[in-house]
């Protein structure tokens, strides 16, 4: 990550990326990692910013509606199929504060993503590289890089069974060593 990606988007969150223009008035699809429709009536502007190009510029959202998979959002002056073309693969960024408060045990996933993860022993398991979603619970992918370069990746359910703690100050979670049974093939 450069220094200037990092100063731009210092205190922002990645809720999801413009996938391509929907209808003729400058409206477009974008896939929200965000489940809360009041994010879009408080967020006032959103940063919108393009990994390939590195090219930045904050908008403010007029316009939001789910859609079947993901939401239709419009933007203020953008009022044309070409211009929101040009949008297309821009990611859209918020400022953590506006994200609403969770209960205890919820969490938002950029808290988990990148994330030490521990077993009970405090010996490290590796860090969290991508969430899965079952349905009926999460499922955090632990990656540790082993001496001789090879990858060891181990699925971590996120269930009070599995999860000893969380720590999002400390980027932190100690998890309980899962008992396996190796099947050998006859």
């Amino acid at each position: 990550m450069s220094d200037l990606k990092d100063d731009i988007l210092e205190n922002m969150i990645p809720i999801g990326r413009i996938v391509k223009p929907h209808g003729l008035h400058g409206e477009m699809k974008v896939k929200v990692s965000l489940e809360d429709e009041d994010v879009f009536r408080n967020v006032g502007k959103v940063l919108l910013y393009n990994e390939k190009t590195r090219s930045h510029f904050m908008a403010s959202i007029d316009g939001a509606r789910r859609a079947t998979k993901g939401w239709i959002l419009h933007f203020e002056g953008i009022n044309s199929v070409a211009q929101a073309e040009r949008l297309a693969g821009f990611h859209l960024y918020i400022e953590v504060q506006i994200l609403p408060e969770l209960s205890e045990g919820e969490y938002y996933y950029f808290q988990v993503l990148g994330c030490k993860v521990f077993d009970e022993n405090r010996d490290f398991i590796g860090i969290v590289d991508d969430i899965i979603e079952t349905g009926s619970n999460d499922v955090m992918v632990v990656v540790k890089t082993k001496k001789d370069f090879s990858i060891r990746e181990e699925l971590i359910p996120m269930i009070r069974d599995c999860i000893i703690e969380l720590n999002f100050d400390d980027k932190t979670i100690i998890a309980r060593s899962l008992e396996f049974e190796e099947v050998k093939p006859e």
